[in-house]
């Protein structure tokens, strides 16, 4: 499963806001389940895409499940499972589940805040500036599980990169790269940069601008 397009699902705060269902979850759910519940990221392509489920689709999927506990990722990125709960669920018991994430993924998304260590930021800066400043999903898979990097904790410091106009990602997700500026800056500078976005993201990013006015079309 792509770790870069999972995280930008995430950043783009793609999701039940931008009217992807509990049902069409439930899909890939059943899908997983009808493949001894799991699924690698070769496998995906072939059993998917004949569902209609499309690689944004699903990936923004994989991040709502992962956070509500309902998937977990191979230490490699690579496979992603059900955990026995959900694996064994069906019908309205496993609907009810996938309906719970995503209800709790709309209350995260309202109130959500960066909270990582902006010291946590600036190392991933610096893997990237290790990899010549772009970072493909193939090379994430190599290179953050041994810093110790998790899947939500990239979202997170990607998200705040790419609203901070530190990185870029591709537009098939695929692929993150620093802007110019911040390939070629000082490193010291980097944990202070990090500071700053997340010393003002609430400032920059007033919930009632985030949230539909009371009563908006009634």
């Amino acid at each position: 499963m792509r770790l870069i397009s999972a995280t930008l699902a995430a950043t783009l705060l793609a999701g039940p806001a931008l009217g992807f269902t509990p049902e069409r979850a439930g899909i890939l759910v059943d899908a997983l389940r009808a493949n001894d519940c799991a699924m690698s990221g070769a496998e995906a392509p072939e059993a998917l895409g004949p569902l209609g489920l499309d690689p944004m689709e699903v990936q923004t999927f994989v991040d709502t499940l992962f956070g509500a506990g309902l998937v977990t990722l191979s230490d490699d990125m690579e496979t992603l499972s059900l955990v026995p709960m959900l694996c064994e669920a069906e019908g309205e018991a496993s609907m009810a589940m996938i309906v719970q994430a995503f209800a709790a993924q709309e209350a995260q998304i309202e109130r959500w805040l960066p909270e990582f260590a902006p010291e946590r930021g600036a190392e991933l800066v610096a893997a990237l500036r290790g990899a010549e400043c772009v970072l493909s999903d193939e090379r994430a898979r190599e290179l953050l599980p041994p810093l110790g990097f998790t899947p939500v904790e990239v979202r997170d410091i990607v998200a705040v990169m790419v609203d901070g106009e530190m990185a870029v990602v591709s537009e098939d997700g695929a692929e993150l790269r620093l802007t110019d500026s911040v390939c070629a800056g000082d490193p010291a500078a980097d944990a202070p940069a990090f500071a700053t976005l997340i010393s003002t993201w609430e400032e920059r990013h007033p919930l009632e601008a985030e949230l539909p006015a009371e009563g908006a079309g009634e």
